[in-house]
C-alpha cells in the first residue's frame, strides 16, 4: 500500500524520516552506496518531495500509528529560531521573516478585531510592513518564558512601543509557534484585543 509524504523530522541520530498520510514514518536516508537520496540533504529537495508517494510495508502488516519523537538538538533549534523570528518581527524584518516561513506557512491573530485573522506567506510580507509602518521606530518584546516541545514553541512575552498615532502600546502576547523542516509553518498569536482595537484600530471595531 502506498501513502504521501505530508512531513519529515529528524531522528535521534539525526537521520531524516518521513511521515506518511497513513500515520506511519519511514526512513529516507541518503546513504550511498546502499541508498541514494540526496534530495533529503537539503530544506528544497525535502520540499519538493511533499505529496509523493511511497510504498508502506507498515500500513500492509496493519501496523498502529507512529509517534513521533524530536531530538533535543532539533527542539533547542527550533527555541532558537522562534527567538531570532520575534526579534526580526519586532523590527519589521520582511525579508528575514519571508525567508523563515514555510511556502504553505499561515499565520493566524486571534479575536475579533480588524487585524484579526490568518495570513499567507504573502500577506504575512504585507502584516509585517504595516507593522513597521505603525511603529516607525519598531516594537520592542521582554521574553518572560519559553517552552518548547517536539516541533513547537510556546512563548510569553510583552511587546511594546510608540504608535504612529502617539498612543503607547503595551501589551501581552502568548505565541504558539510550529515549525517543519526548519520553517515557520504556523504562528498563532493571542493579545489583549481590547488594546488592539484601542490602539492599532483607532477603537474601529469589525461589523
Amino acid at each position: 500500500m502506498k501513502s504521501a509524504i505530508t512531513g519529515y523530522h529528524q531522528d535521534a541520530e539525526l537521520d531524516w524520516v518521513a511521515e506518511l498520510a497513513c500515520g506511519h514514518f519511514q526512513h529516507v536516508r541518503h546513504n550511498p552506496p546502499f541508498a541514494h537520496r540526496p534530495w533529503v540533504t537539503t530544506p528544497a529537495g525535502r520540499e519538493s518531495r511533499l505529496g509523493v508517494e511511497l510504498e508502506c510495508k507498515k500500513c500492509n502488516l496493519g501496523a498502529p500509528a507512529d509517534q513521533r519523537g524530536v531530538p533535543r538538538a532539533v527542539v533547542e533549534g527550533n527555541r532558537q529560531r522562534t527567538l531570532e523570528l520575534m526579534q526580526a518581527i519586532a523590527r519589521g524584518d520582511a525579508n528575514v521573516i519571508a525567508e523563515t516561513c514555510a511556502e504553505d506557512g499561515k499565520l493566524h491573530v486571534m479575536g475579533h478585531t480588524l487585524i484579526s485573522g490568518v495570513y499567507s506567506k504573502a500577506q504575512i510580507r504585507q502584516f509585517t510592513d504595516s507593522i513597521l509602518n505603525a511603529f516607525p521606530e519598531g516594537l520592542h518584546y521582554t521574553i518572560h518564558a519559553t517552552t518548547a516541545e517536539a516541533d513547537r514553541v510556546a512563548v510569553e512575552a510583552t511587546g511594546a512601543g510608540q504608535h504612529v498615532s502617539g498612543k503607547s502600546y503595551v501589551n501581552h502576547y502568548h505565541c504558539l509557534f510550529t515549525w517543519r523542516d526548519g520553517k515557520l509553518l504556523e504562528l498563532k498569536e493571542y493579545m489583549d484585543t481590547e488594546v488592539v482595537t484601542e490602539v492599532l484600530c483607532g477603537d474601529v471595531r469589525p461589523i
